[in-house]
This record gives C-alpha cells, sequence and structure tokens, in this order.
C-alpha cells in the first residue's frame, strides 16, 4: 500500500471519529459540540498504538493499558487540574519518542 495513501485515510478516519463520538456524547451524556481535548487526547492514544503495532511492538498494548488504568486513579497529594490527562500523553509521547530512536538506531546500523 503507498504511504501517501495512509498519510491521507489516517486523518480523514481520525475526523470521522472525531464526529461519531461527538454525536455520542450529545446522546449519552448531553454535551453540546467537539471536545477538543478528548480529540486530541485520543488521537494520541490511537497514533501511538498504531505506531507501536506497526513496530512490532505488541507488548506496548500492556504498557498502554497500565497507563490507561494509572490515569483512572486519583491523585491525594493535590488538586486534578489535568494531572491525569498530561501524565497519560507525557509517558505515551515520552514511549513513542524512545520506539523512534530505536527506529532511528537500527536504521543506522
Amino acid at each position: 500500500m503507498n504511504k501517501g495513501f495512509l498519510f491521507l485515510i489516517l486523518p480523514a478516519c481520525e475526523i470521522v471519529l472525531a464526529f461519531g463520538f461527538a454525536v455520542v456524547a450529545q446522546v449519552f451524556y448531553r454535551r453540546q459540540g467537539l471536545d477538543f481535548r478528548s480529540i486530541t487526547k485520543g488521537s494520541v492514544e490511537r497514533a501511538f498504538i498504531v505506531i507501536a503495532l506497526l513496530l512490532d511492538y505488541p507488548h506496548a498494548l500492556t504498557l498502554f493499558s497500565a497507563l490507561k488504568l494509572a490515569t483512572r486513579l486519583k491523585r491525594v497529594d493535590g488538586p486534578e487540574d489535568g494531572f491525569n490527562d498530561y501524565y497519560l500523553l507525557g509517558n505515551l509521547i515520552s514511549v513513542a519518542a524512545a520506539m523512534g530512536y530505536v527506529v532511528l538506531i537500527r536504521s543506522v546500523r
């Protein structure tokens, strides 16, 4: 499959998902409009999973599950203020960067 095609189809799918989730939120949670914070977080999560699976790192799914579980725990030492979102996104970006480093190192060898 052409890689350029993937760079077109994946963003298109993300847009469809964003509107789909907005409809679900309106029907079940009575929320109006698009929640761009949730859309961005979901897109980063899916990008992490896609990258991990494309690089043949299925173990990253276990890491992802652990991070998601950790973000469901309540922080007792201070206010939430988005801490869980930053925790999840920060860890996903960090691990994805490490996977990128592995790809770069392997390509240099």
